[in-house]
């Protein structure tokens, strides 16, 4: 069953799933300076948790 995107709850806030790719793009738009494969990295390497990839992409902003 494919997730309904009209139901949203806390888990939804605090996690980014990497196939997907309007939550990608949404932290494109957050980070620019990043391509989507740079997200998707950061999203391999720090794990699913928004916070813990914001505060890596943050890191280096060239």
């Amino acid at each position: 069953m494919s997730d309904d995107k009209k139901l949203t709850g806390k888990q939804d806030d605090i996690r980014v799933d990497a196939k997907d790719p309007s939550e990608v793009e949404y932290l494109h738009q957050q980070f620019p300076w990043k391509t989507h494969e740079k997200i998707r990295e950061a999203i391999k390497t720090k794990g699913p948790f928004r916070q813990d990839i914001e505060a890596f992409l943050s890191k280096g902003k060239a």
